[in-house]
């Protein structure tokens, strides 16, 4: 469930006492943060994620609960249950190497501002692995240790930070790609309107399946933000997907934005790369999260503005299955676009397209293999990326992440992660929002 932002203001953090608490709640974290980082941070599946690589090195062996943005991984001496959660002693849970914990909770639903928000008076749910519920209610003790972001805290506007004290923020020393996806349909119409003008070779070079940088549409960076932007008068939302075509017969097709929520690290990033905010001083106005309730067919809640149906995404996977929608509204084809994190491959039917001609996957087509989605960035090529900061919100909290952050360097880097030893030698943003791409 996404949280309203009034909600998450006026609720209170529910911790008390649990019915079921092994280990000791003193062992137990509980945090919150960016759901781009998610498989790199807790999986029990290979590639091998930071902590069951730190939980393997403790000894012990790493247990996953729950699933989506709600999860829990346990360090014990022996694979768990609930059932065998809630009955192990305390001496048989072991700490992830380096830390005083042995389980971590996590929820990512708010997305990377959930970081900030675990930290001030608000309502948020966990996994119990006692249970398999979703709980606000803690074991007595358990340590609140804020979480991961996609980007610095000052990259989110000052109408999401609101009242919320935010906590100083320290580099992971990774940083996430992001990119412009689009709907199968949308990357159709696109690449045959693009051929067509000359900015995609013809055929056969270039094919709408071929999937090659060359051959990939591509979205400009002033396209993009006019979509994003707080103005139902503009040429967006007047012609739909006929904006980006620039086909007469496609005006007035609905174009369907597939936007993150306001808390999302994802949702700023896009909020900062393409409109500037906050780091420019000149205000811009952002189209609002969405607050008319879905009804069927749709599922998110939607705002309809000219041609454009804009839906707020509380997740990337949300996004990913607008995106792979083939039909919307029952019978009409789905032209769809989002903003997604590098980490996401597409499958099914979605496909990346480039910003500014610059292709931050090596290749377009779904299911496709030997895939980075760090190339570019690598090479300076592609600047579309932010460096991952944790805030820990107390020593404890800090040490932690401190720990984390070391083994998500030591572990192969997944899809759409940059490591440290890229961004020391290579291009970086020295971990500022703000700050343009550039090589040290």
């Amino acid at each position: 469930m996404q949280l309203s932002k009034i909600s998450l203001a006026l609720a209170t953090l529910a911790i008390g006492a649990s019915a079921f608490a092994a280990p000791n709640g003193s062992r137990i974290a509980v945090s919150s943060g960016a759901s781009a980082t998610l498989g790199n941070l807790m999986t029990n599946t290979t590639p091998v994620s930071a902590l069951r690589s730190l939980c393997t090195s403790a000894g012990g062996v790493a247990t996953l609960f729950g699933a989506g943005n709600f999860r829990t991984m346990v360090c014990a001496n022996t694979v768990l249950t609930a059932g065998t959660y809630v009955n192990k002693p305390n001496g048989d849970f072991i700490n992830f190497n380096g830390t005083s914990f042995a389980e971590l909770r996590l929820n990512v639903d708010p997305g990377s501002f959930g970081a900030i928000l675990v930290l001030n008076p608000n309502t948020l749910t966990w996994i119990d692995p006692g249970t398999g519920a979703n709980t606000a209610t803690l074991p007595s003790g358990a340590v609140i240790v804020g979480g991961l972001l996609d980007l610095a805290p000052n990259g989110f506007t000052l109408a999401t930070i609101g009242f919320n004290v935010v906590f100083p923020a320290s580099p992971v020393g990774i940083a996430q790609t992001f990119g412009v996806g689009v709907s199968g349909a949308l990357y159709t119409k696109m690449f045959n309107a693009q051929q067509a003008s000359g900015l995609i070779p013809a055929s056969p070079t270039c094919t709408v399946t071929t999937g090659t940088p060359v051959c990939t549409p591509s979205i400009g960076k002033a396209q993009m933000a006019t979509i994003m932007a707080d103005n139902q008068n503009n040429a967006a939302y007047a012609n739909g997907v006929g904006f980006l075509t620039g086909v007469t017969g496609d005006n007035g097709l609905q174009l369907r934005y597939a936007r993150r929520v306001d808390t999302s690290g994802t949702q700023a990033a896009a909020q900062n790369y393409f409109l500037g905010l906050p780091c420019s001083q000149e205000v811009l106005s952002i189209v609002p999260e969405p607050t008319t309730i879905a009804v069927t067919p749709e599922t998110l809640r939607n705002d309809v503005i000219g041609a454009i149906r804009v839906l707020a995404a509380p997740g990337t996977g949300n996004v990913r299955d607008e995106l792979n929608k083939t039909l919307v509204q029952f019978t009409e084809p789905n032209y769809a676009i989002g903003v997604l994190s590098g980490e996401n491959n597409p499958t099914a039917f979605w496909k990346w397209i480039r910003v500014n001609g610059a292709a931050m996957s090596e290749n377009a087509t779904p299911g496709t293999a030997g895939i980075t989605n760090t190339a570019t960035q690598k090479n300076g090529t592609y600047d579309f990326y932010y460096e991952s900061v944790y805030v820990g919100g107390s020593v404890a909290g800090n040490d932690f992440w401190a720990t984390v952050s070391g083994a998500l360097n030591t572990i192969i880097a997944p899809v759409g992660l940059v490591n440290n030893a890229s961004l020391t030698t290579g291009y970086s943003k020295s971990g500022l929002a703000c700050s343009a791409s550039s090589s040290n």
